[in-house]
């Protein structure tokens, strides 16, 4: 009976297994921002994460736009509207909080009276609870959320996300919604501003 013939093992071949180890813990972990080492778990949740992109349901919109993973979200920076302390929504009354159910609440119906609220909601539908004789705008593209994003070649605010939050001006946006992208955010104003 003939055996097989051996493989010397050689300071190449402990390489090559190290090196296949090595891929292979890679790929099964991550690292968070402190640097520790964690798998199996999802790096962050974001709402939607873009898997309905194209629709304009809110957790698309959330997942594509609004929510931290977002391409213009709107509380990815410390100043932004992540808190009711942080400049972005103490200038707006828009607080989008850490989840796409505290940003849709943040988003249509603002920071409560009892709370110290006093601005309408940046999608206001209906009436301004912080103001009753205030009626919303129903014309989606007169509402507050849709004057302040950054349009290409639009006037009125249109500076969100701002890069920039010493001089928040168009120039300073850090992204342009698309028409496409404008279209989505439209239609679902105009279907009511669920929280579907």
């Amino acid at each position: 009976m003939r055996r097989p013939a051996q493989v010397p093992v050689t300071a190449a071949v402990l390489a090559l297994a190290a090196l296949a180890v090595l891929a292979m813990a890679l790929g099964s972990g991550c690292s968070d921002a402190t640097g520790s080492v964690q798998g199996g778990q999802a790096l962050t949740t974001c709402g939607g994460g873009g898997a309905g992109a194209g629709d304009s349901t809110f957790t698309s919109l959330y997942g594509d736009f609004f929510g931290p993973c977002g391409r213009a979200s709107c509380s990815g920076q410390a100043s932004c509207h992540g808190a009711a302390s942080q400049s972005g929504s103490q200038i707006s009354g828009f607080v989008c909080g850490t989840t796409k159910d505290e940003c849709w609440q943040g988003m249509t119906q603002g920071i409560a009276v009892d709370a110290g609220g006093f601005f309408c909601p940046v999608v206001c539908v209906g009436t301004c609870a912080q103001n009753p004789t205030q009626t919303c705008p129903t014309d989606p593209t007169a509402q507050l959320l849709w004057t302040s994003i950054h349009k290409a070649q639009a006037a009125g605010l249109n500076h969100m996300p701002c890069g920039d939050p010493t001089a928040c001006l168009a120039a300073k946006a850090t992204y342009t919604f698309t028409a496409d992208d404008l279209a989505r955010i439209q239609a679902w104003i105009q279907a009511g501003a669920q929280n579907d």
